[in-house]
Formats: C-alpha cells, sequence, structure tokens
C-alpha cells in the first residue's frame, strides 16, 4: 500500500499529552510560569495602557517589547486548551482588550512606534522590529483562533498584517523586517484563514531577502530612520564598510544559501518559513538550498545539546566547528528554533533524520532554558560552568521565557502527525489522538516497553510509522497477529495493514547510556567524551561530585546502571566510574607531572536540563576521559 509521505500535526484539540514527564511541564506552565510571566509583564503592558489613553512619549523597554506579550497570549492559548484556569484566563482577556484598544484605524499596531515616533511606521525595517512584533502577534491569533475559538485577535492580526503588506511589497517599495518572523506567521495565517494572499506575501518577503543594494544600506545612512530605530544601538550590529548582511540572512538570495550565518534565532525563522513555502511546491533549488544550510548547521555548527550559536557578539554563528563550552551563548529561543525548522523539513521529507535534532534540542537546549520550578529561566546555555551561571526570574530582553512557554504548551505539534494513508509517530510522548484513521494512543515511555493501542473510525488500512531513533539500541516491536514485519523506510519502522479495533503495538527502544566524542575539529573537546542517555544530554554538577567536575577523569569502559532518584523531581541518574584529581597540589603554580594526587570516584550526572535547579554551581557536559 502506498502512502504519502507529507505529513501535518494534529489540532491540539485533536491531541493530548499523557505523559508523566511532559504532563509535569504543562501543568506547571498553567499553575506557575504564565502566571509569573505575566506579573513580569508589567511594563509591556504599561506601554499598551500609555497608548490606549493617547498618551505620547514614555515608553519603557526594547522596541520589540510588545513581542513578549504576544508569545505569552499565545501560550496561554495552548495551556488553557489542556488546562482552563480563570484567573490565568482573566489575565489573558486584559491582555487582548489592551492589544485591541491599541490598534490605530488604519491597522497598524507598534507601542514603541505609536509612543515615541508617532509618524514613524515602517521607517526603520532593520531595527525597529515592527514586523518581528506583528509575526508574533499572528501566531497568537492563529493560536487562540484554534485551541480556544477565541477569534479577537484575529482580525486586529490581519488588519495589521494588510498595513504592512499595502506599504511594502511587488509593484510597491521594497523592504522586508530585520529579525525574520513575520513570514512564517504568514503561512500560519494563510493555512488558518485559507486566505492565499498572505502565503504568497510570505514567500515575497522570504525571495526577495538578499537583494543588491539592500534597502537597507538607504535605512542605515537616513538620520531620521536612525533616529527611529535609536534603541536598538543604532548601526552598530549591521556594518556599512563594506555591507555583507551576514547578521541577518541579507548576504544572498535563499536559492544561494550554502551555510547558516549571523544571528542564529534569525536565520532559524527564515529557514522555518522557507521549509514551509517549499512543501508541496516541487521547487527543487529551495529545498537543495535548505538541506545544504541544514547540514551546515548540525554537521559543523551544533552543540550536542541541539544548542546552536556559540557567540554572544551576534549571538548567533562564527565558522565551522566553534563550539567553546564555557563561553558557549546557545540561546534558549535558538534552540526552539532549531526544533521549529526540523519538524518543517520533517513535514518537507518525512526524513527521521529531521525528527532525531527535534528530540536532541528539545530535551535539551530549550528544555534547560526553564527551571524545574517553571519560574526561573536561562538566556544562554553553556556546556560548562564555573559557578558563575545562575538561572534568573526574567530579563530586560525577555525572549526567551514566553518562547519556551508556547514550547511547552504547543509540544502536541511535535509529537505526531498523520498524512494520506498514514499516521506517524515522531516523538515517544504519550498520547491520546483522534485521527483521521480513528483513536491512537501511546502509552509508556522512552525507558521502558510502550504500548500503542489502535481503534479505528471503521476497519481499514493504513501505514503505522514509528520513528526508530539513532540511540536505541536493539529495537524490539511485536504486533500479535501481522503477517510480516514492518518496513524500515527513512528512519520510520512502517507498519502496514488493515487495523481492526483493539490492535495492540507494543514498542520497546532498550535505550542504554553512550558515550560520544566530537570531530577532532572542534578543539575544545579534544580528549572529552559527553554522556547521553535516550534523547537525554548529560552533565555533572559540584552539587553532586563535591569538587568542580574539571577535575574529574571518566572511565568511558566502565558499565553504567542508571539509577532512578527524588531529587531534581525525580530523574535518571547515571554513576560513572573514574578518577578525581584531589585538590592537594604543592603550593605552586606548576610542579613535575605526577605532583598531585588522584582517587577513584563515582560521580552522579544528571540530565543537562535540570541543571543549575540547586543553585548557581560548577557543571561540564564534556568531561576529561581516561
Amino acid at each position: 500500500m502506498a502512502f504519502s509521505r507529507r505529513m501535518r500535526p494534529l489540532p491540539l484539540s485533536k491531541l493530548r499529552i499523557v505523559d508523566p514527564f511532559w504532563s509535569r511541564w504543562q501543568r506547571t506552565l498553567v499553575e506557575t510560569t504564565l502566571p509569573h510571566e505575566w506579573a513580569q509583564l508589567t511594563t509591556r503592558l504599561e506601554n499598551f495602557r500609555r497608548v490606549v489613553a493617547g498618551e505620547t512619549g514614555g515608553h519603557v523597554g526594547f522596541v520589540f517589547d510588545d513581542s513578549d506579550v504576544y508569545k505569552w497570549a499565545e501560550a496561554c492559548a495552548y495551556a488553557l486548551a489542556v488546562q482552563p484556569d480563570k484567573t490565568l484566563r482573566a489575565h489573558l482577556d486584559e491582555a487582548i482588550g489592551l492589544i485591541q484598544k491599541s490598534q490605530r484605524p488604519d491597522g497598524y499596531l507598534d507601542t514603541y512606534v505609536q509612543l515615541e515616533h508617532p509618524d514613524g511606521a515602517w521607517r526603520n525595517m532593520h531595527g525597529v522590529h515592527e514586523s518581528y512584533c506583528l509575526g508574533h502577534l499572528i501566531e497568537a491569533a492563529v493560536a487562540l483562533s484554534e485551541s480556544l475559538g477565541d477569534r479577537r485577535l484575529l482580525d486586529v492580526a490581519r488588519r495589521f498584517a494588510d498595513n504592512l503588506m499595502a506599504t511594502f511589497g511587488p509593484e510597491k517599495e521594497l523592504n522586508y523586517g530585520g529579525h525574520e518572523e513575520v513570514e512564517l506567521a504568514l503561512v500560519r495565517l494563510a493555512d488558518h484563514t485559507g486566505e492565499t494572499q498572505y502565503r504568497e506575501y510570505a514567500r515575497w518577503c522570504v525571495e526577495v531577502r538578499g537583494a543588491r543594494p539592500s534597502p537597507w544600506e538607504a535605512e542605515l545612512r537616513d538620520p531620521a530612520a536612525l533616529a527611529i530605530g535609536e534603541r536598538m544601538g543604532g548601526r552598530g550590529i549591521f556594518p556599512l564598510d563594506p555591507y555583507n548582511g551576514e547578521y541577518a540572512q541579507d548576504h544572498a538570495p535563499i536559492r544561494e544559501h550554502d551555510a547558516v550565518v549571523g544571528h542564529a534565532v534569525r536565520a532559524m525563522y527564515l529557514y522555518i518559513a522557507a521549509a514551509d513555502l517549499a512543501d508541496g511546491q516541487d521547487d527543487a533549488a529551495l529545498e537543495t538550498a535548505l538541506r545544504r544550510a541544514w547540514d551546515s548547521l548540525v554537521k559543523r555548527r551544533m552543540y550536542v545539546t541541539g544548542g546552536i550559536g556559540p557567540s554572544g557578539d551576534n549571538e548567533g554563528f562564527t565558522q565551522d566547528f566553534d563550539l567553546p563550552n564555557l563561553s558557549a551563548y546557545a540561546e534558549t529561543c535558538a534552540a526552539i528554533g532549531l526544533a521549529l525548522w526540523g519538524q518543517k523539513m520533517l513535514e518537507l521529507t518525512a526524513d527521521g533524520e529531521y525528527a532525531e535534532t527535534v528530540e536532541r534540542a528539545l530535551y535539551n537546549g530549550a528544555l534547560a532554558g526553564i527551571s524545574l520550578s517553571g519560574d526561573r529561566f536561562f538566556y544562554d546555555n553553556p556546556l560548562e560552568s564555573r559557578g558563575g551561571h545562575e538561572r534568573k526570574p526574567w530579563f530586560s530582553c525577555a525572549c526567551c521565557p514566553p518562547n519556551i512557554a508556547r514550547m511547552i504548551g504547543n509540544l502536541g505539534s511535535l509529537v505526531a502527525g498523520e498524512g494520506e494513508g498514514a499516521f506517524f509517530v515522531h516523538q515517544y510522548v504519550g498520547f491520546e489522538a483522534e485521527t483521521r484513521f480513528g483513536k491512537i494512543t501511546l502509552e509508556g515511555d522512552w525507558k521502558g516497553t510502550m504500548t500503542i493501542r489502535v481503534e479505528p473510525k471503521v476497519t481499514g488500512e493504513f501505514a503505522l510509522c514509528l520513528r526508530i531513533p539513532e540511540w536505541a539500541e536493539e529495537v524490539e516491536t511485536e504486533l500479535p497477529g501481522a503477517e510480516e514485519e514492518a518496513d524500515f523506510e527513512t528512519g520510520y519502522a512502517v507498519f502496514r495493514r488493515v487495523w481492526k479495533a483493539g490492535d495492540t503495538l507494543t514498542v520497546s527502544l532498550n535505550a542504554e547510556p553512550l558515550w560520544f566524542e566530537a570531530d577532532p575539529r572542534v578543539r575544545e573537546n579534544l580528549g572529552r567524551a559527553a554522556l547521553t542517555y535516550g534523547p537525554l544530554v548529560y552533565c555533572l554538577e559540584e552539587k553532586d561530585l563535591g569538587s568542580a567536575p574539571q577535575l574529574f577523569i571518566a572511565d568511558t569502559q566502565a558499565p553504567i546502571e542508571p539509577q532512578e532518584d527524588s531529587r531534581l523531581e525525580g530523574v535518571t541518574l547515571l554513576p560513572v566510574e573514574g578518577t578525581l584529581d584531589v585538590e592537594t597540589f604543592p603550593d605552586t603554580l606548576y610542579a613535575p607531572l605526577g605532583s598531585g594526587e588522584v582517587r577513584q570516584v563515582t560521580a552522579e550526572f544528571v540530565p543537562y536540563y535540570a541543571w543549575a535547579n540547586r543553585g548557581p554551581n560548577a557543571m561540564q557536559v564534556w568531561v576529561r576521559r581516561m
């Protein structure tokens, strides 16, 4: 039986997460994270209140702070669909009302410009981020409509989008936003409303980016435009002599891209939109460019945690194999962007390779950005600490906290998908799904035996496709009554059959702890190894070792027996045998070899996502090895 390799995620109304690990995060989202973030949004909301009151001046914060409110609202849409909460809903209603009342009659909406430069709409596209804020408004509006049936922001978002499209576009002035986001959002708006003009405008934005001369070069020499963008630091991040555009992926047209460059989050958002636009278009040149950029990233510029963008100077990429651990920037938003781009590439190709990276970024680089308590955050995510990295309740530039909130709320979109004649399980997260084929549930988790039950609407044939992770040692499956074993296609075990009510498939992935080494060109990791278990990357903290983890040397040949533990909300510890350089070095900076002492120890490694939840302390992912 042939089936379509194209797929789409199920609406969240059709898929519910029922998982011992992730359900806790989703409960915490409603009970702690979103109320905490609401309290932190005070200044952002005050900007909207000033606009509603007809004031001028007095804008507080960054030019793009409206987007934090929109991302928070989007996260609320997902969370409230799963777990209704009257207080949280009242806060959401208040925010929606302020947004509605702030919009100008012509559809324009940006509190910074409306308060500080009332006549300056769309005058500084590279720096003011109006279209970036518009993109997050669109995403919030679509999420509210899809998840809660609340369409109040949908009209606001469409009118704002129409205002942008009336200003720039084909047959109009050439210009596009400095921080990509509106492109992917417009595709989402088109899919939700069925109005194709939004998709075509997104395509125009993606395809004209990189034009020469860049429209920003004129903006960057325009005193009036610079005045409007003064809070972005003027020209600093857009050097003119010579201008190359790499920071904002303005260096070349999309089909000429051969490596990820510049600001990591901006790059991810551009490629998410491009992958969405390529889907179903038979655009070989665009798909090839996306694959080149993807390979550049995952094969030469990605941390083992799925973190991306090593440099804080540009919040982004430098050169191949430049992956320092202690100074790693690896912004939380960038890991989220990588997961979302990987998901779009997966939907475009049905190739499990992309789901591998989605999993890596989701469980490690992104999830590390939020504390177990749900109210402390990381902006940057180093792979080594000497005790100076601490989770914060908020940031002046607070893009990451509401971003990780909306990812946790929208987790279902990454877990499974359906296509014509097939249902795909991408991530091994417990769920209950109402599909076109009937009810499908997954019980258990990747550590043990999982059960997938099928209750078809009618007896019929379709393919059940299960991703086989690269970390799975010996996959065992059992499907009573199956006449033949599954086929293996692009990373998925495919079970084709006529499914009947009560059909049950059991899956055991038999995960074992695995040590990894880095390409020797990653110089920082020479002589070091990183420990993983299933989808999780592990690290060693001073809290557990009792000494700086930099002093530990792992015996990577010794067996490791995972141990369930109550600490850190219940984690699986990995006890690792090794030696510790005892701090009895002579009272001198240098001494002959062998002057210090060593002793045998067992070090307890914990998942990377859970580090620094007991206060700041030293940590290391890549440890020395014997």
